[in-house]
């Protein structure tokens, strides 16, 4: 299980610390899909990133199932991010040096992982990019490029996904495209995926929505109703 209990994150802003989060509660089950809205601004970004360890908390705990993330050495936290989370931002962050295949191989590398050709072959044709392995990131559409993003992601077998605005760049068709083939990788493997949106369409697709709100988290009621979480 994932979990962030009573966290609390500000920021400072003329001349004072202005609060951001405010006591949020929140768990992520293993293989649950979990859609967080919110205005822009109201600090989604910054919840996936404290829970990611990118950014150290003000106070309160991460949990990683019997591991608390936030009490971690940077090297340490570096090390299990690296195995057990796979990331997507909005704005695909490939090598622009590195073709396809070298951008999917490159968090195996980082994490010590021997490399899996047949997987990684395997998972650009789920991902429609077979054709693209050899190929440079400038030489594909936004959709493409986004889909390459995603699979990096997923190459080390991650216990978690965590989606930024996965699509926020991309027009409707790639996006409805980019969120089936995430929604499918992810049930696919039993991933637990935290996506951050401001769409509420997306929904439909979730497990559960969350809505963050004057710095608190508060759950949308959905017809039919959706099940309570165990946490």
């Amino acid at each position: 299980m994932l979990k962030v209990v009573k966290l609390h994150k500000g920021f400072e802003g003329d001349g004072t610390r202005q609060p951001l989060l405010q006591g949020v509660d929140f768990c992520l089950m293993p293989g649950e899909i979990c859609l967080l809205l919110g205005q822009s601004g109201c600090g989604k970004s910054t919840l996936l990133n404290l829970i990611a360890g990118l950014i150290a908390p003000d106070s309160g705990e991460i949990w990683l199932g019997d591991t608390r993330l936030d009490l971690l050495s940077s090297h340490a936290l570096a090390q299990l991010r690296g195995r057990e989370f796979g990331i997507v931002y909005q704005d695909f962050n490939l090598l622009a040096t590195l073709t396809v295949a070298e951008n999917l191989r490159l968090p195996r590398e980082i994490n010590g992982q021997p490399q899996d050709e047949a997987a990684l072959t395997q998972l650009l044709d789920e991902l429609g990019l077979g054709a693209k392995r050899h190929a440079w990131p400038e030489q594909l559409s936004g959709g493409q490029r986004q889909r390459v993003a995603l699979g990096r992601a997923l190459i080390h077998h991650p216990a978690w996904l965590l989606a930024d605005e996965p699509t926020g760049s991309l027009d409707e068709e790639n996006a409805d495209q980019m969120m089936a083939l995430m929604v499918a990788a992810v049930r696919e493997r039993g991933t637990g995926l935290l996506l951050v949106s401001h769409n509420p369409a997306y929904a439909a697709l979730a497990d559960r929505v969350l809505r963050l709100s004057a710095g608190r988290l508060q759950p949308l009621e959905r017809h039919p109703p959706q099940p309570a979480s165990p946490c």
